[in-house]
Order: structure tokens, then sequence, then C-alpha cells
């Protein structure tokens, strides 16, 4: 009886340990992982950093605000498998593109100097270049952005 009491104790936790496999969460994954790097002294987090589910082939868009007299720092990051992290950061009035990972050998982290106040459109992708297509065609992954900002030096 205690033999069968403890495999069932096992079973258990085998079971409702995975449940985050199969119900995959990424709120808030851009908090840690390759998101989470230390971006220097007197930078500040900004709440407008993302997360979200993605898959090979979607684009995520997102509408964010840059304030003027700032200097920002933003840091990309996605699951192992999904890497690189391809984005592309355009002016959110005349679509003109700033910034495209692409063309920069996919860094994971570009800083801008913001003197006045605008949106800038962030389109993400995910490529997952070192995968097999058999594993990513149903599989779905994290990918995150984390803003931080600090005043621009005058």
């Amino acid at each position: 009886m205690k033999k069968l009491s403890y495999i069932l104790v096992f079973v258990f936790l085998a079971i409702f340990s995975n449940i985050e496999v199969f119900s995959q969460s990424c709120n808030k994954f851009h908090l840690y992982g390759s998101c989470m790097q230390y971006p220097g002294p007197s930078y500040k987090m900004d709440g407008q950093s993302r997360s979200n589910v993605i898959g090979v082939g979607d684009k995520l868009v997102y509408s964010v605000i840059f304030y003027g007299d700032r200097n920002y720092k933003l840091i990309f990051c996605t699951t192992d498998l999904f890497k690189p992290v391809h984005y592309i950061l355009s002016d959110g009035v005349t679509r003109e593109v700033i910034f495209d990972s692409e063309k920069n050998d996919f860094t994971e982290i570009v800083e801008l100097n913001i003197e006045t106040t605008r949106r800038i459109m962030i389109e993400i992708s995910v490529l997952a270049t070192n995968a097999e297509e058999e594993l990513t065609e149903d599989y779905f992954g994290c990918v995150g952005f984390l803003l931080h900002w600090k005043p621009l030096k005058k």
C-alpha cells in the first residue's frame, strides 16, 4: 500500500509539474532570460515592455511612445528554438525605417537617442534558422522586448 501511495504521488507531480508545457504562458517573458541583461547605470525600466506568444512566420506589431530627451535601450529575446529575432523599428507617422536587425547581424540590443517625443512601430518576427521546419511548424514560443531609458545627455 505504501508503494502505491509513492507511485500515485510521483505520477501526480509528473503530470502537474509539466502543465506549463501544455499551456504555454509568455506573460512577462521579457523579465527573465536573455532579455534581462543589465542595461547600465541610471537606466529605468519602461512599462511599455512586452511579451507574447509567437510562431514561425508570425509577425507582432507594437506601437510605442518614445519620449523626448531620452536615451532608450531595447533588448529583444525569444525562446532558444526560435532565434534569431528579426525586428524593425519604424516611424509611426512616416513609416520610415529607423533600424532593421537583419541589416545589423540580428543584434538583440539597440540604442536610440530620442530628442522629441514620437511614436515608433516595432515589428517582431522569429526566424528559427537552426531548427527543423517539422519542429517549428506547430510549435509556439515566446518573444519579448525590454525597454529601458535614461535622460539624454546634452
